[in-house]
C-alpha cells in the first residue's frame, strides 16, 4: 500500500512539472493584450530611423555683404573731387571697381595709385575722370563691376539738386530712397556723410 502511495506522488509531481511551460511561453503569457514581446533585439522589420530633412534659406539681396568703400565728400566744380574711403580692416583691391557718373564712368584701379586703399584710409577722384561735379545736381555711385543698369552690382550712391540717372538703380538695390536728392547747402561747395550713407539726412 505504501509503494502504491509514493507512486502516485510522482505521477502527481511530473503532470505539475509539465503544466509550467517554457520561460518563453511564460513571457508572452505576461504580455498584454495587443503588445507584441521582445527578446531584447529590435524586431527585423522595424524601420530604421530617420533625421529631418534639410532647409536651404535664401539670403536677400539686401543682405549680401558689399564691400567696405563708401563715397564720402564731394567737392564740386571742374577742380572738384569724389573722395572715397575704405573702412574695412584690410586694404580695398580698386581693380574693376567702377565710379560713375551718367553717362561717364571710371575704373578706380587705372587711376588710384597701386589701385589700392589701405585700410581705413582716403583717395580723391578728380571731377573730370567723371565728367565734372556740377552743384546743382549730380551723382556719384560705385559699382563692383561695369553693370551699371544692374542692382546687384551697385553698392554705393549719392545724388544731389537735380540728380542724375542711377538713383532708381540704388533704390532697387536699398541703398539709397526713390526719387530723393541731397540739397546742397549754399554757403558750401560741398556735401559731406555724417552718418547713414542711404539717408539723403546724413548728407550736408
Amino acid at each position: 500500500m505504501r509503494r502504491r502511495l509514493l507512486a502516485l506522488f510522482a505521477v502527481l509531481v511530473l503532470l505539475a512539472g509539465s503544466c509550467g511551460g517554457s520561460d518563453d511561453e511564460a513571457a508572452n503569457d505576461s504580455a498584454p493584450d495587443g503588445a507584441t514581446p521582445t527578446s531584447g533585439d529590435a524586431a527585423p522589420d522595424a524601420e530604421p530611423a530617420t533625421t529631418a530633412p534639410t532647409t536651404t534659406v535664401t539670403i536677400p539681396p539686401e543682405a549680401t555683404e558689399i564691400p567696405d568703400l563708401q563715397i564720402v565728400f564731394i567737392e564740386f566744380g571742374e577742380a572738384g573731387y569724389v573722395a572715397i574711403t575704405n573702412r574695412g580692416d584690410e586694404p580695398a583691391n580698386l581693380n574693376g571697381i567702377q565710379l560713375c557718373q551718367f553717362p561717364n564712368y571710371v575704373d578706380l584701379g587705372t587711376v588710384v595709385d597701386g589701385a589700392s586703399i589701405p585700410a581705413g584710409e582716403s583717395v580723391e577722384i578728380p571731377a573730370a575722370t567723371i565728367g565734372g561735379l556740377r552743384a546743382d545736381g549730380g551723382e556719384a555711385a560705385l559699382y563692383s563691376a561695369p553693370d551699371f543698369t544692374n542692382p546687384e552690382a551697385i553698392f554705393a550712391f549719392v545724388q544731389w539738386g537735380i540728380g542724375g540717372a542711377r538713383g532708381e538703380v540704388a533704390a532697387a538695390a536699398g541703398i539709397w530712397p526713390s526719387g530723393a536728392s541731397v540739397e546742397p547747402d549754399p554757403a558750401f561747395n560741398s556735401i559731406e556723410l555724417y552718418g547713414d550713407p542711404a539717408d539723403p539726412e546724413s548728407w550736408s
